[in-house]
């Protein structure tokens, strides 16, 4: 089974793909269970380590590549489960471009499930949650005059921007996707949100009415997600210091349930095509 992994940059795709790895080998990833891992895992296991320091995953060019490549169990069932993370870069050029990335574009072709990564701290009604400001308060006098800025992709909201992919991505597959959206950072909500699925439909309302409307094509699943488990920046609670990072990583399942990071994978096993 492919699971293809969407989201820009620094929207938590590599964060989970190390997590999940951790939780694999050391066997907190619920029901599933780690029979063999097929690829390699050199930039997982750097990432662990850097979690055990309580420091980000760090990509380089080195990483471009980078996938988790596993045989799982589920019971008496064994699945190969294939999670390419291509640079979030590459999903930016192909938006901003209009021109799909070929290794994307038959990784999308090929997939029986996908993630769709969106981070749940930066997201602000009605903003863009991907662009880089334009300018930093204070930078001109108040009265300054105001250059007009040219419109690109860039500048679109969040959720529009979103929707974009999406059409694009039934453009590229032809037949039924399962979508598991991650809602990252999820740990940094605040005020702590209830059901992902409730906090994505008022925060996002554009794609939320997108998702009903192709619920058919895109069967769809709402996670809050923390690989993490917390912020590093700004320390962790004391209580999650000393844990190791796959106990302090955890998941928000659409039924509010706190789970492990298998729980969209498992979601994903149950409603692939």
């Amino acid at each position: 089974m492919r699971i293809v992994l969407l989201g820009e940059q620094a929207t938590g795709k590599s964060s989970l793909l190390v997590a999940l790895y951790g939780a694999l080998v050391n066997h907190r990833a619920g029901d599933l269970r780690l029979v063999r891992t097929v690829d390699e895992v050199e930039f997982l296991s750097r990432g662990l380590q850097a979690f055990g320091r309580r420091e980000s995953v760090q990509r380089t060019d080195v990483d471009s590549d980078a996938r988790l490549v596993v045989d799982v169990a589920r019971g008496d069932e064994i699945v190969s489960v294939e999670v390419p993370d291509r640079s979030g870069e590459l999903l930016k050029h192909m938006l901003d471009s209009r021109v799909w990335e070929p290794d994307l574009h038959r990784q999308i072709g090929d997939a029986a499930g996908a993630m769709l990564f969106l981070r749940a701290d930066l997201v602000v009604p009605g903003s863009d949650a991907f662009a880089e400001p334009l300018a930093a308060a204070g930078d001109e006098p108040a009265d300054a005059p105001v250059e007009a800025v040219a419109w690109t992709p860039t500048l679109m909201p969040a959720d529009a921007r979103t929707v974009d992919l999406l059409q694009a991505v039934l453009d590229a597959h032809a037949d039924r996707l399962p979508l598991a959206i991650i809602l990252s950072a999820w740990d940094r909500v605040s005020p702590p949100a209830g059901a992902p699925a409730a906090w994505l439909a008022q925060q996002l309302p554009l794609l939320g009415q997108f998702l009903a409307t192709h619920a058919e094509r895109l069967p769809h699943a709402v996670f809050g997600v923390s690989a993490q488990g917390g912020d590093f920046a700004l320390g962790l609670a004391d209580g999650l210091v000393q844990e190791d990072p796959w106990d302090r990583a955890f998941a928000v399942r659409p039924d509010e349930a706190r789970g492990t990071l298998s729980e969209p994978v498992l979601w994903l096993l149950d409603n692939a095509a």
